[in-house]
């Protein structure tokens, strides 16, 4: 089975004639829902495109997911669709041409994080500690998911489970591209304190230099940063975080030591 990620184009159509034209205090409130559940699902990598079509009316949502069945959970909990607002078609769409706008700031700046660090274990054990699940959480956050593969997700949470979709942590963050067991690069996202820059993606790369048998350099460089001033805030966040980051690294296999 593929674990590449596949799309679909689902149609919302309202339940009766004049809509939305005719919309209740109450259909207004599910409709407000509706949208933060898509603005959420867009923070996670799971909507690409949402937006209302006219003549004839219906509204459409691009969707990038795993499989048929996730489709229709994510729609099947979608609130106008919970709300008897809206009823929805699901049609199964190739993407030929996709580019990701958001992936990029609209005006890049040549500002960079690096921070370097040499930690007391073999390069191949650290590559599997960036790596994987079991290995991020043994020195970032509580929580994670890592798929090692172009595309694959490279999320850490730190928010409860139960917090809503977007604000836990890097949530829609990807591989971009990886050499085993020398350089993982990724793109990254503002932290859910910074709303604004949310859907915006910067990238983050992580080389790894054997200095021995057991001795291994990680040097971390944070790019893409915007020259609008609120990218300052974002720079600012992130000088400190990445340099807690590789001392908690440091410190899980001094302890393991």
């Amino acid at each position: 089975m593929s674990n590449q990620p596949v799309h679909f184009i689902v149609q919302l159509h309202g339940i009766r004639e004049g809509w939305p034209q005719n919309m209740s205090a109450d259909e207004q409130r599910i409709m407000g829902e509706h949208f933060g559940y898509l603005q959420a699902l867009m923070w996670d990598g799971k909507v690409l495109l949402a937006g209302p079509c006219q003549d004839p009316v219906y509204g459409l949502v691009v969707l990038e997911v795993s499989d048929e069945a996730e489709a229709r959970s994510l729609m099947d909990r979608e609130p106008s669709v919970l709300g008897g607002v809206h009823t929805y078609t699901l049609h199964p769409f190739h993407a030929s041409l996709l580019i990701r706008r958001e992936l990029m700031a609209a005006e890049e700046s040549d500002r960079r994080i690096r921070k370097q660090i040499v930690v007391d274990a073999a390069r191949d054990t650290v590559w599997t500690t960036w790596t994987t699940t079991e290995g991020v959480t043994s020195f970032g956050p509580p929580e994670a998911r890592i798929q090692l593969r172009v595309g694959g997700r490279y999320e850490w949470y730190f928010g409860p489970a139960e917090a809503p979709l977007g604000t836990r942590g890097s949530e829609g963050c990807r591989v971009l591209s990886y050499l085993a067991p020398e350089m993982l690069s990724l793109s990254w996202n503002a932290p859910p304190t910074i709303p604004a820059l949310r859907p915006a993606r910067t990238r983050v790369v992580v080389q790894l230099a054997a200095l021995g048998p057991d001795r291994t350099e990680v040097t971390l460089t944070h790019l893409g940063f915007g020259r609008a001033p609120i990218w300052n805030e974002v720079y600012d966040y992130f000088e400190s975080a990445w340099g807690h980051v590789l001392e908690s690294l440091a410190g899980s296999f001094r302890a393991k030591g």
